[in-house]
C-alpha cells in the first residue's frame, strides 16, 4: 500500500488529488523518498510525512494544512503559495526553501532549520514561531518580524 501511495503521488497532483477526493482522511507517507518531486497543487492535508525526503521538491500552491512533517528534508524546496497552516515542522530542514506567500498560521516550527530560507512575504508567521526555529542572517523574514538574537551568523547554525 505504501509503495502504491508513493507511486500515485509521484504520478502528479491531478491523479493524487482525485485519489484524495475519494480518500480525504489521514495518509501515511512516512519516510518516502520524494526528492525533486513535482507536487505543485498537491493535496497533502493531514498527511504524515515524518522523515520524508522532499529536498528540492516543487510544492508550489500545495496544501499541507495540519500535515506532520517532523524531521522532513525540505531543503531548497519551492513552497511558494503553499498552505501550511497548523502543520508540524519540528526539526524539519527548510534551509534554502522558498516560502514566499506561503501561509504559516499556527505552524509548529520548533527546531526547524530556516537558514537561508525566504519567508519575506509569508503570511501568518509570528515572532514566537520564529524564535523557536534556527535561522541565520541569510534567512529572509517579513519586515514586521524581528530577527531573533539567538540566531547564528551567516553560514552557521
Amino acid at each position: 500500500m505504501f509503495e502504491d501511495l508513493v507511486h500515485l503521488l509521484e504520478s502528479g497532483a491531478e491523479n493524487w488529488n482525485a485519489f484524495r477526493g475519494l480518500n480525504p482522511g489521514v495518509v501515511m507517507l512516512n519516510g518516502a523518498r520524494l526528492a525533486n518531486a513535482r507536487l505543485a497543487h498537491a493535496d497533502l492535508n493531514r498527511a504524515f510525512l515524518l522523515e520524508t525526503d522532499l529536498q528540492h521538491a516543487n510544492l508550489k500552491w500545495a496544501s499541507l494544512e495540519r500535515a506532520i512533517l517532523r524531521k522532513t528534508n525540505l531543503r531548497g524546496s519551492d513552497l511558494r503559495y503553499a498552505k501550511i497552516d497548523g502543520a508540524d515542522l519540528f526539526s524539519a530542514d527548510l534551509s534554502g526553501a522558498d516560502l514566499r506567500d506561503a501561509s504559516l498560521a499556527s505552524t509548529f516550527l520548533r527546531c526547524a532549520d530556516l537558514c537561508g530560507a525566504d519567508l519575506s512575504t509569508a503570511h501568518g508567521l509570528t515572532a514566537s514561531q520564529i524564535v523557536q526555529a534556527h535561522g541565520n542572517d541569510e534567512t529572509r523574514l517579513p519586515q514586521n518580524l524581528p530577527r531573533p538574537a539567538t540566531w547564528c551568523a551567516r553560514g552557521s547554525r
